[in-house]
């Protein structure tokens, strides 16, 4: 049997490393402000069993509802002064090439910026090894991108209602008041 030289197993390993890091993405894709839905942090291992799983939740985002899956417990850990939002979900565990979602339902502000949202992912696994998706982690951290956006906030649509409130009032003063 004829073997490839080393230098090819190297070339390999490099080109197949980007996929085999990409154990962690995140559905929808996108989002639009204003909107609720729900939203699916996708773990898959190829490794060590996982134990636990802890997404930050970029502040634009309000949360309305987290989701365990069976035998995970989800837990939601409150904003700091240096630190967003978190889910952390632990207690279950996924073996070698299993994969699990851990969804949240949120509501994107009105006021939310045309920029990427960012989703740090940390697991931690039954070996205690922690592997984070971030920037300067293990891989890139996964994103929803913003489409779209709102051109009245709920407070601008109170206001036009109101202004057009008044500019009824007006007129049926001026209406009744040409009557006489």
């Amino acid at each position: 049997m004829i073997l490839p030289p080393r230098w090819l197993h190297a070339v390999a390993a490099v080109a197949l490393a980007p996929a085999l890091a990409a154990q962690v993405t995140i559905a929808p894709a996108s989002f639009v402000p204003g909107q609720r839905d729900r939203l699916a942090v996708r773990v898959a291992t190829r490794g060590d069993t996982i134990i636990a799983v802890r997404v930050e939740v970029p502040a634009v985002l309000g949360l309305l509802g987290v989701d365990a899956p069976p035998g995970w417990t989800a837990r939601v850990v409150a904003p700091t002064d240096t630190s967003p939002p978190a889910i952390e979900w632990q207690g279950g565990s996924l073996g070698h090439g299993e994969f699990r979602e851990f969804a949240f339902f949120a509501q994107l502000g009105f006021d939310a910026r045309r920029r990427p949202l960012v989703f740090p992912v940390e697991t931690r696994s039954a070996g205690g090894a922690v592997r984070r998706w971030r920037t300067g982690g293990d891989g890139p951290a996964p994103t929803v991108q913003i489409r779209g956006t709102t051109v009245v906030s709920p407070g601008g649509a109170f206001a036009f209602a109101a202004a057009a409130f008044g500019l009824a009032a007006l007129a049926l003063v001026l209406a009744l008041h040409r009557r006489r």
